[in-house]
């Protein structure tokens, strides 16, 4: 591929008068799009998944935080990436055709950008440093552990598919783990989006993403940027094997502070190992990126 890791630089770009932060880093990505290509998703897709974020999230976000939620649908836009940003009581998501027109990504993972910009508003702690935009690993670790499982937890046909069609390394984990059938089918579907957006990510960095080769890096403090496509995807797993049950009408750990006291409010809602806190071996957040202030 003709891009390399020395183009994922951090994306930021100013949005009304709030800083916006984007599901992947900076790219030129979108020089190979166009309205033509038949990749990726339909335009009939792209609507149908945010239709589905916003029927969830848009009163959750009036009832819940005073917060309007507006989703921009760019389906003309060759942009190859998606953004968030707060102004006021404005919640904004930019969703863009470059992105769902990438051949590598489905439906699914479509969506799970969507959960992941969600996520920057409502995923929690860590923050990006004194902002109000959990870091990039958290709202990739909310996507999974909160937002697909409130999206697809219902669907038990479409996840069931998922059955025979998973990896089977994934489906492995996610029967470690999970002892209903219903709820190893919603692992299977979330680990399987999370595949779709981590071969994106490989594409673009010139690295590749898979179930079975974890991220071996140790952070000795939380990243809050981009973490490379394998750390990501070891994320997304992540946030499908923990067995807690996040609640929608939290922010846990808010609001912009990476304290001890922040972190101590997400442990109700985060698989944590250190300290005897539940001593949970699947579920963690990776260390690739995420360190423990409570160590």
């Amino acid at each position: 591929m003709i891009f390399r890791q020395s183009l994922f630089a951090f994306a930021s770009f100013c949005l009304l008068s709030s800083i916006g932060y984007g599901h992947y880093p900076e790219n030129n990505a979108h020089v190979y799009d166009s309205l033509s290509l038949k990749t990726g998703i339909t335009e009939a897709q792209f609507n149908d998944a945010i239709d589905q974020v916003e029927a969830f999230y848009r009163p959750l976000y009036e009832e819940a935080f005073g917060a309007k939620l507006v989703i921009n649908r760019n389906w003309r836009s060759s942009t190859v990436n998606a953004s968030a940003s707060i102004n006021g009581s404005t919640w904004t998501v930019n969703m863009y055709g470059g992105l769902a027109r990438r051949a590598e990504v489905t439906k699914d993972g479509f969506s799970m950008v969507l959960c992941h910009e969600v996520g920057h508003h409502v995923g929690g702690y860590p923050y990006y440093s004194s902002r109000w935009a959990a870091a990039e690993g958290q709202a990739d670790y909310f996507a999974t552990l909160s937002c697909a499982r409130e999206l697809w937890r219902d669907q038990l046909a479409a996840n069931a598919k998922f059955r025979k069609s998973a990896d089977s390394f994934a489906r492995e984990k996610c029967d470690d783990v999970w002892d209903s059938e219903e709820d190893q089918n919603l692992c299977y579907r979330a680990m399987m989006a999370g595949k779709s957006l981590g071969e994106l990510l490989s594409n673009l960095g010139g690295t590749e993403a898979n179930f079975d080769t974890p991220d071996q890096n140790v952070v000795t403090k939380t990243a809050t940027r981009h973490p490379v496509g394998q750390c990501r995807l070891d994320t997304y797993m992540a946030g499908a094997l923990c067995e807690k049950e996040w609640d929608p009408s939290v922010i846990a750990g808010k609001q912009g502070s990476n304290s001890a006291s922040s972190e101590t409010k997400t442990l109700p809602y985060t698989c944590m190992t250190s300290q005897g806190f539940d001593g949970y071996l699947e579920g963690v957040r990776p260390s690739c990126w995420f360190k423990s202030v409570l160590n």
